[in-house]
């Protein structure tokens, strides 16, 4: 029993970690998205995760790291929480504001509880299905009270946003075996590897025209931010969370993410 809350405390402090990193990057990553193309943001992102990942997985399981049956598992997860979550985020935070996109952030928890019970894996409880209603209310509630510009030419990034929402919301409700059966850092790896290795692909024209040398130290300092702390550092801990709660229970923690966003 002990080691049961244990793990599903060491859950929650990771869904924490987590909320904090990513609430404080919209407003770093808009810092970074000033001087640099959102295309090459996404490029140094997966081709730093790619090769970090790639030599973690080599290094703990040899050959057996790639074998086929892995990544076609870890596939969706690729392309729905790395290739569409991070192209869509990236792209609609530079058309819209980082206050924006928390807000529409905060409707991930619902689109999980959704897409769980929708797909088996959770229950419908009132309880918690109110919770959540009642907290996002709550929170687009301090958002509005902070001030939100409701611009005709934010409602491009806006949807795009949204997108990457209803991606990552499908890929916390996909990866809740996954990583229960590999273990966090499998599956947030071998994500990379499939979803990372495409946004490579669709992203190097944009580095390639990108000039990095008349980028400022402060968009670099918020660039390796992005690229460190709100992908090597929180993906893992997004699927240890993941392996020991349930989905719409990590999901929730966006709600935080927002306030985070705000304060920053």
């Amino acid at each position: 029993m002990r080691v049961a809350r244990a793990g599903r405390g060491t859950a929650y402090l990771s869904a924490l970690g987590c909320a904090v990193i990513w609430g404080a990057n919209y407003t770093i990553a808009k810092r970074a998205l000033a001087e640099i193309d959102a295309l090459a943001v996404a490029f140094a992102r997966a081709l730093v995760a790619v090769l970090f990942f790639a030599v973690i997985l080599l290094a703990r399981d040899g050959r057996a790291a790639l074998e086929p049956a892995r990544l076609r598992r870890t596939a969706p997860l690729g392309l729905l929480g790395v290739l569409a979550n991070q192209i869509l985020f990236i792209t609609g935070l530079e058309r819209t504001s980082a206050a924006h996109s928390a807000i529409l952030i905060g409707a991930m928890p619902i689109c999980v509880l959704l897409f769980s019970i929708l797909a088996g894996r959770e229950a419908l409880r009132l309880r918690r299905t109110a919770g959540i209603l009642m907290a996002f209310v709550g929170v687009a509630g301090v958002v509005l009270e902070k001030g939100i510009d409701f611009r005709s030419e934010y409602l491009g990034g806006d949807l795009i946003t949204l997108g990457s929402v209803l991606a990552f919301a499908g890929y916390t409700v996909a990866g809740k075996p996954v990583a229960r059966d590999l273990g966090p850092m499998r599956s947030a790896g071998l994500a990379f590897l499939t979803g990372g290795v495409a946004i490579l692909l669709i992203a190097a024209p944009a580095a390639a025209r990108q000039e990095w040398l008349a980028v400022s130290h402060g968009a670099l300092w918020s660039l390796a931010y992005t690229v460190v702390l709100s992908t090597v550092v929180a993906y893992p801990l997004y699927f240890w969370a993941l392996s020991r709660i349930d989905p719409s229970q990590v999901a929730a923690f966006a709600y935080l993410q927002v306030v985070f966003a705000m304060l920053v």
